[in-house]
C-alpha cells in the first residue's frame, strides 16, 4: 500500500518502477474514485491515468498494448476505497 495526498492505494503492478506519487497527486482527480483500478502510463514524459472497474480489468493488457506508447513505463493501482457510483457534482 502507498499513501498519496487522495488516499491509499494498493501498488499491483509497477513496470520499471515509474510510479511517482507527486506525478500521481498532480493527475488525479476526485473523477476517479469510482474506479476500482487505476492505470498510470508515461506517453512523452506525460503521466496519463485511466480507470478502470473491476469487470474491464481484464481488458488493462489489451489497453497498455493498444492505447500506450511501445515499452511505455505504466502502473496499476488498486483504490480499495473506491465508490462505484461516485457522483461529482457539476460547479
Amino acid at each position: 500500500m502507498v499513501e498519496t495526498a487522495n488516499g491509499m492505494f494498493e501498488i499491483v503492478k509497477d513496470e520499471n518502477n515509474c510510479f511517482v506519487i507527486a506525478d500521481f497527486d498532480a493527475r488525479y482527480v476526485e473523477l476517479f474514485g469510482k474506479y476500482e483500478f487505476i492505470v498510470g502510463d508515461y506517453s512523452q514524459n506525460i503521466l496519463r491515468l485511466k480507470g478502470f472497474n473491476k469487470e474491464d480489468a481484464k481488458s488493462i493488457p489489451d489497453y497498455v498494448n493498444e492505447y500506450c506508447s511501445i515499452d511505455c513505463q505504466y502502473y496499476v493501482l488498486r483504490n480499495p476505497n473506491f465508490n462505484k457510483h461516485l457522483v461529482i457534482p457539476e460547479d
